[in-house]
């Protein structure tokens, strides 16, 4: 769409209540605004269509043309964290509904108070000759609710799990994405898809929004446990909290307000995990390390990955005990894509599976990344004057064993395997990781060996 088609009609609707136009430019990118109009009393329904030029999909790599964002805030205002937010669903939608007992998900429903509303933009990306946009408002359409078609209708038997895991260990995905922000399918898919793949616990991360949590409910009974959560997603950089039943402010980029976000986190009982902080157009821009972990593995292994791996690797010999997590980051779940669920997986020590174990376990970095739920585990353990590193691998692969700073200790391992390295003196921690050609294996945390 140029410029000059944005006077036209929308197509195949009647002329909106109300039409909100502007335009940005290559200065005002990633800085949110909020474009204010007034409902007045008597509207049941509220439909929202926007449309802007030269519209390129969010991905970072796609360049030449523009990405605006969208979001809601009713009439009780648009406070952070406050009860007038009513979604945002980036760029993934251009028209939503919401209604008194229906909503386009991830907006939510419920009454449409009278009193000045605000559209949110986000210009995530502005080509040099600007972005023209519109946005349609529509009251009382009498739009129905939508249709909900599943992709999965059972469980079928696990892919690719072999035996169980060790006595107190569980395997788990802590990142994806349903139709509540922009992947392809419903919570009860994933779900679905999750016990396919042999998982125990699923950290569900839609997109500044936890609407999906009552769509997930807690799991069990032959699901995964759910760990409800939410990707707080910045144009600084994205970061997942755990534990949470609410939304935190994503608007203000800026280092301070991001660090003031993730203390809320924080102070709520939330686990605050910076997200793929080196991925290509991702990067984590903010200098305050007021996280308990790092996404060092996000999706299939790649240089990103290992870039975040380094990352990681510098604060914990600084002394941080920050914790590395993995996440598959799902968004596709219909075919043809195959679902990537547990690839790689977490694994968690905890005595008995619930949501606040998992978590607490993690804290406590009792807990190992693996390519997938299939393996390779590599456990960790002390004994008699030495730490023990014990698992499983399907052939050879190479075992790195990082003592504490720059020294390694590096042996071939091959099916079951045990090898115990004894303590050196100024030795602060100990950890491990499982290679071979194709690239990362598995990875645990550090052992701390004093404080």
């Amino acid at each position: 769409m140029t410029m000059q088609d944005l006077s036209s009609p929308f197509p195949d609707m009647p002329p909106p209540d109300i039409l909100l136009a502007g335009r940005f430019e290559p200065a005002q990118a990633r800085r949110y605004v909020h474009l204010p109009f007034e409902v007045f009393p008597g509207v049941r329904q509220l439909h929202l269509c926007y449309r802007y030029s030269d519209r390129v999909g969010s991905d970072p790599a796609l360049t030449d043309g523009n990405t605006l964002d969208i979001g809601l805030f009713d009439e009780r205002g648009i406070a952070p964290g406050g009860p007038g937010f009513r979604g945002w669903s980036g760029s993934s939608k251009t028209a939503f509904t919401i209604d008194r007992d229906w909503a386009t998900p991830p907006y939510s429903p419920g009454p449409i108070g009278a009193g000045m509303w605000h559209v949110l933009l986000g210009p995530y990306k502005v080509w040099e000759r600007g972005l023209g946009y519109e946005v349609g408002i529509w009251f009382n359409l009498g739009l129905p609710p939508e249709v909900r078609e599943y992709a999965r209708q059972r469980v079928l038997a696990p892919i690719d799990v072999p035996a169980p895991a060790a006595p107190g260990w569980y395997r788990g995905d802590l990142h994806c994405h349903t139709l509540h922000s922009d992947g392809d399918s419903w919570p009860a898919d994933m779900l679905i898809a999750a016990a396919e793949a042999g998982l125990d616990f699923l950290g569900v991360t839609d997109h500044n929004t936890t609407n999906h949590h009552a769509d997930y409910g807690p799991g069990g009974d032959g699901l995964p446990l759910v760990i409800p959560g939410v990707e707080v997603t910045t144009y600084g950089g994205h970061w997942n909290v755990w534990g949470t039943d609410r939304w935190y402010d994503f608007r203000d980029p800026s280092a301070v307000a991001t660090a003031a976000a993730m203390r809320e986190a924080v102070e709520a009982g939330g686990l605050v995990s910076v997200c793929h902080p080196r991925a290509s157009g991702l990067e984590w821009r903010y200098a305050d390390r007021g996280f308990h972990a790092i996404e060092v593995w996000n999706g299939p292994w790649r240089p990103d990955n290992a870039a975040s791996l380094d990352w990681w690797g510098d604060l914990i010999q600084l002394g941080d005990r920050v914790v590395a997590v993995g996440g598959s980051d799902t968004h596709v779940l219909r075919a043809p894509a195959p679902a990537r669920l547990g690839r790689p997986t977490t694994w968690v020590q905890v005595e008995d599976l619930t949501a606040a174990s998992v978590l607490e376990a993690l804290r406590a970095g009792r807990s190992f990344i693996s390519r997938s739920p299939a393996g390779p585990t590599l456990y960790r353990s002390v004994g008699h004057g030495h730490v023990r590193f014990h698992g499983e691998v399907s052939g050879e692969a190479q075992l790195d064993v990082l003592l504490g700073s720059t020294d390694r200790m590096s042996t071939t391992v091959e099916g079951s395997f045990d090898v115990q390295v004894p303590p050196r003196p100024g030795m602060r921690y100990v950890r491990a990781q499982l290679s071979n050609e194709r690239g990362m294996l598995a990875v645990t945390n550090p052992l701390w060996l004093e404080g």
